[in-house]
Order: C-alpha cells, then sequence, then structure tokens
C-alpha cells in the first residue's frame, strides 16, 4: 500500500464516517489556533515520520480543517515551505468532530 493509497482511504473513511484518523486527530490536538506549522514541525511535535504527517496535512487541507498559508521559512530546516494552520471558522466545528 503506498502513502497516496493510505490518504485516499483516509479521506474516503473520513467522508463515510464523519470521523478521523488517530493520526489527523493527533496533529489536529497538537496544533494551536493561529499558530502555522511547517510539515516538519508538525513531524517533530507530534513524534511522527514526516510522511505520515504528509499524507495526513494532505488529508485535513481536503476536508478544509486546515489552510495552507504563504511561504515562510521552516524553524527546523531553514529551507522556505508553505505551513499550515487551523482554519479559523473550523476550530469550533474541530472539537464537535468524532475521532478514530
Amino acid at each position: 500500500m503506498t502513502v497516496a493509497s493510505t490518504s485516499i482511504e483516509a479521506y474516503r473513511d473520513h467522508k463515510e464516517t464523519g470521523k478521523l484518523g488517530r493520526q489527523a486527530s493527533t496533529i489536529l490536538s497538537k496544533m494551536s489556533p493561529g499558530v502555522d506549522y511547517s510539515r516538519k514541525e508538525l513531524s517533530k511535535i507530534t513524534g511522527f515520520e514526516l510522511s505520515a504527517i504528509c499524507g495526513r496535512v494532505n488529508e485535513l487541507l481536503s476536508i478544509g480543517l486546515l489552510e495552507e498559508l504563504e511561504s515562510r521559512k521552516c524553524s527546523i530546516t531553514g529551507k522556505n515551505i508553505h505551513p499550515v494552520k487551523l482554519r479559523t471558522h473550523n476550530v469550533a466545528y474541530f472539537e464537535t468532530i468524532p475521532l478514530f
């Protein structure tokens, strides 16, 4: 199974059940409203591999729980990245989503 197929499967599962998987739920729970994160920064604060973070972030972007921002430098790598943050209008909604 590839990362892409796992992401598609997680997305379809969310669409069908309305629930987020454990990794996606953990990522959201570690994020603070109004703060943006690089994928590498999310990897560091969650302890998940970068490949898992990228898949779950793409899933969360596609269902509208995260938004991607303008470019900035990553605090870990120093590379230019497009950080993500919780969508402001979804912060209250996130608290109502059934988790795994």
